[in-house]
C-alpha cells in the first residue's frame, strides 16, 4: 500500500506517493502554480482558484492510477483564502498570504490589519484570511453567493471527496486569525466585535480527523498547514529539534507541551501542531525569495552590459560562492525586503560597503547570511520559552536543497550538524503521514514518522 500527498504552494504544485511501510517515495509529480491572475492595484496577489483545483484533481488521480492508496493527505500556502458557495464552489479568487491590503490605511491611522488587531485583541497581519475578509466585509467585496471561506488546499480535498461544506484543521484555521488556540475554534465574539459575521468563518476538526472519501473509497485527511506538515514530515524527534525551512519565504519551527506553552511575542508564533504539542514559530516574508531578488537584479544587468537577455544567473552564482572567502570586511545584508510581520513597512538595506568588498560574490554572501540571520534572530527570540535546547538542526525546502553554502551557514549559526530528509517534497510526505494517521494505516504519529530518513544518517 502507498500513501499520496500532495502540496499546493505558492509558486509551484507537488504530489508524493511513497510505500506506507518504508516510507521510500515511488512517485513524484510537481508543476509550476503559474496561476497568478493579473493585479488591478499593486498590493494584489490573487491566484486563479479553480485551476488549481482542477490540476491537483489530476495530479492526484494520477499518483492512485493503480489503485493501491491508502490514505491521501493535503497541505498548501497557509493564510490565504477563497470564498465558496453554497455548493461548495469557488465564487472568486485565492487571495494569498502575499496580498497587502491588510497594510491600506482604515481609520484611527491604523491599517486594516492593525485596527483588527487592536479590535480583537489577536495578532494578525495583511495576508492572513480572516484581515482580507474583514477588508471585504467594510468594503462590500464579498463576492456574490459566498456564504463561506476556506485556504485552497481544504477546497482541494473538498473537491476529492464531493463534501459541499469546508472542515480546517487547527493548523490551517489558526492561521487564517482570530481563533483560539485555547478552545480549538475561532472566536465568535472577537469576529462580532470586528463587525464580521461568524458563520462565513468555517468549522473546525480535531485530531487526525478525515474529510471523506474519493470516489474510489479512498480515505482523505482534513488538510494541514504547510508549517505543520513540513515539521510532520522532517522532524523524527520533535521534542529535541529545531527546523529551519527556506523556501518562497522561510521559517524556523520548534516543537513544545502544550502544557509548557507560553505567549510567544514579537515575530513569533504559537501554532496547533497535534493534540499534545504546540508550535513556535517564526517566519521571514522574504526568505529564499531573497536570493531570488538578487539573482533577478544579476540577470538585469547582465543583460544591461552584454545587450543580451540571460536565462538564469544561478550557474554564475554557484561558481562565485564555491570555496567563497571574504575579501575584507563582509557585506551586511538585510534580507527584509518584503517587510516583517510586525512592520510591513520595513525594508531591506545592504550597509558596510568598502573598496574592495562591493562584487557580486560578497553580495551573494552577504544575502545569503541575512537570510540565515532572519531566521537565527528569531531563534534567539525562541529559545527562552522552550523547556530544552534543541540537540537537532533540520533543514528542509528547496533554498536549502539547491544551495549547500547556504545549509553551511545554518549549521555555523546554530552550532549543529544540519540534517536534510532524504525525502526532497518534505511538506506533501508530512500530509501523507498526517493522512496516514487519520486513516489507521499506521497507529500513531509516532509509527508515521519512523518513516523519516535523513541524508547524513
Amino acid at each position: 500500500m502507498k500513501l499520496i500527498g500532495l502540496d499546493i504552494g505558492t509558486t509551484s504544485l507537488c504530489g508524493i506517493s511513497c510505500d506506507a511501510a518504508t516510507g521510500q517515495i515511488v512517485q513524484t509529480i510537481t508543476e509550476q502554480n503559474g496561476t497568478f491572475l493579473p493585479a488591478a492595484e499593486p498590493w494584489e496577489k490573487q491566484q486563479n482558484a479553480a485551476a488549481l483545483v482542477a490540476r491537483l484533481h489530476r495530479i492526484a488521480a494520477a499518483l492512485a492510477a493503480d489503485g493501491d492508496a491508502a490514505a491521501v493527505g493535503l497541505t498548501g500556502q497557509m493564510h490565504g483564502i477563497v470564498y465558496l458557495s453554497a455548493d461548495g464552489r469557488p465564487v472568486g479568487p485565492l487571495t494569498i498570504w502575499q496580498d497587502g491590503r491588510g497594510d491600506l490605511p482604515y481609520r484611527d491611522g491604523k491599517t486594516y490589519a492593525e485596527w483588527l488587531s487592536a479590535a480583537t485583541g489577536y495578532p494578525l497581519a495583511t495576508g492572513y484570511g480572516a484581515v482580507t475578509h474583514f477588508y471585504a466585509t467594510v468594503n462590500g467585496l464579498i463576492p456574490p453567493g459566498a456564504v463561506t471561506f476556506c485556504t485552497i488546499h481544504d477546497l482541494c480535498a473538498m473537491a476529492l471527496t464531493g463534501r459541499k461544506t469546508p472542515l480546517l484543521d487547527p493548523s490551517d484555521a489558526a492561521s487564517i486569525g482570530l481563533f483560539s488556540l485555547a478552545r480549538g475554534q475561532f472566536d465568535t465574539a472577537a469576529i462580532r466585535a470586528a463587525g464580521m459575521d461568524p458563520a462565513f468563518f468555517p468549522d473546525v476538526s480535531s485530531g487526525y480527523a478525515t474529510l471523506g472519501r474519493t470516489a474510489h473509497g479512498v480515505p482523505v485527511a482534513v488538510a494541514i498547514g504547510d508549517n505543520q506538515a513540513s515539521v510532520l514530515g522532517s522532524v523524527q524527534d520533535l521534542a529535541h529539534s529545531v527546523l529551519v525551512n527556506v523556501g518562497t519565504g522561510s521559517q524556523i519551527s520548534c516543537a513544545v507541551p502544550r502544557a509548557a506553552a507560553q505567549a510567544a511575542a514579537g515575530q513569533l508564533e504559537l501554532r496547533p501542531l497535534t493534540d499534545d504539542l504546540l508550535l513556535l514559530a517564526g517566519s521571514s516574508l522574504c526568505g529564499g525569495r531573497a536570493y531570488a531578488i538578487l539573482e533577478h537584479a544579476l540577470r538585469d544587468i547582465a543583460a544591461a552590459v552584454t545587450g543580451q537577455p540571460v536565462e538564469s544567473a544561478y550557474p554564475a552564482m554557484d561558481r562565485l560562492m564555491a570555496g567563497y572567502r571574504p575579501n575584507g570586511s563582509p557585506l551586511t545584508v538585510d534580507t527584509a525586503f518584503c517587510g516583517t510581520r510586525s512592520d510591513p513597512q520595513r525594508r531591506g538595506s545592504i550597509t558596510g560597503i568598502g573598496i574592495d568588498n562591493f562584487t557580486m560574490a560578497a553580495l551573494c554572501d552577504g544575502v545569503m547570511n541575512g537570510i540565515v540571520s532572519e531566521l537565527h534572530g528569531l531563534y534567539a527570540g525562541i529559545t527562552p520559552l522552550l523547556p530544552q535546547r534543541p540537540v537537532h538542526l533540520i533543514g528542509s525546502g528547496n533554498g536549502i536543497r539547491h544551495n549547500a553554502p547556504l545549509a553551511a551557514r545554518f549549521s555555523a549559526a546554530f552550532g549543529l550538524p544540519l540534517s536534510v530528509p532524504a525525502h526532497r517534497e518534505e511538506a506533501a510526505f508530512g500530509a501523507a503521514l498526517f493522512a496516514a494517521v487519520a486513516a489507521g494505516a499506521v497507529p500513531d504519529l509516532a509509527a508515521a514518522q519512523s518513516l523519516i530518513c535523513y541524508l547524513d544518517r
